[in-house]
């Protein structure tokens, strides 16, 4: 079956056919709301199955090929009695109900550092604070905020923060968000924070700022481009590219727990950084 082979099954009707019935292990997008549901995918590239329609099919499938994603297949229902007879056909692989698959994950190093963690963030008094710098469609903002940590997440793109604001709902979770340019100088806020997290974002004068955000003892998980992705075509800008060895450089006196470079799938580098400032 070819939906047991992809990353993502997309069922692309309304709520109620959905509800009706669907194939296990669906997220339930309608077609409508994918352009600002992007942060609700997985990662590109990825292969899609896709159930609804055939417009339905046809309008999500071109522009998902569009934005890198593999439509590897699809089941066109064009009526109610069309998913009952499927359910006939395989038995035990269509379900009903609410339940819909959340298809998205966080960054892998985000991930990583809370694995890493010797303490609970939800059994501390009051709960630990992070601060997201660049926080996108906010998939790290959430992931953190539902194990616990008290999230204040920043971006300058008000479209993109919509989504993050959607997506924190759907997930139930409770996060700060404000919409800023971290060069201008109102934006920082103030006060400190035990974890500051920057994924795909570079701004050295940023630097001292963070450093001075991070409560002793607290965390800062970076990643972002590292010299060589130029050779790939984006970024080419040395202002958003890391060189190497530089933020143990600037961090030097922090316990460095993680210095490397990951690879992406597509072949760029990325600087993945994580390290603990002193307790004082």
């Amino acid at each position: 079956m070819r939906f047991q082979q992809a990353d993502g099954i997309l069922d692309l009707r309304t709520a109620e056919e959905y509800q009706s019935g669907h194939l296990q292990d669906s997220t339930w997008l309608t077609w409508q709301a994918l352009p600002e549901c992007l942060n609700e995918l997985p990662a590109t590239p990825a292969k899609l199955f896709l159930v609804g329609d055939k417009q339905e099919i046809e309008a999500a499938s071109l522009f998902l090929d569009a934005k890198g994603y593999e439509v590897n297949g699809s089941l066109v229902i064009e009526s109610s009695q069309a998913m009952i007879s499927w359910a006939k056909q395989l038995p035990g692989l269509v379900v009903s109900g609410k339940e819909s698959k959340n298809l998205w994950s966080p960054s892998p190093l985000v991930k990583e550092f809370m694995e890493q963690l010797d303490f609970d963030p939800k059994a501390l008094k009051p709960r630990p604070r992070t601060l997201d710098l660049g926080c996108g469609g906010g998939r790290d903002s959430v992931f953190l905020a539902s194990h616990g940590w008290q999230v204040t997440a920043i971006d300058q793109e008000a479209r993109v923060l919509k989504r993050a604001k959607q997506l924190a709902t759907k997930s139930g979770a409770s996060i700060k968000f404000k919409c800023c340019d971290l060069k201008k100088s109102d934006c920082f806020p103030e006060g400190t924070f035990d974890l500051v997290t920057v994924v795909r974002y570079l701004n050295r004068d940023l630097f001292s700022q963070i450093d001075a955000a991070i409560s002793p003892g607290g965390y800062i998980v970076y990643q972002t481009f590292s010299c060589g992705a130029e050779a790939f075509g984006s970024p080419k800008n040395p202002n958003f590219i890391l060189q190497e060895g530089e933020l143990s450089e600037v961090f030097a006196a922090y316990r460095i727990i993680i210095d490397r470079i990951d690879t992406l799938e597509d072949g760029r580098p990325m600087a993945s950084f994580i390290a603990q400032k002193p307790a004082e």
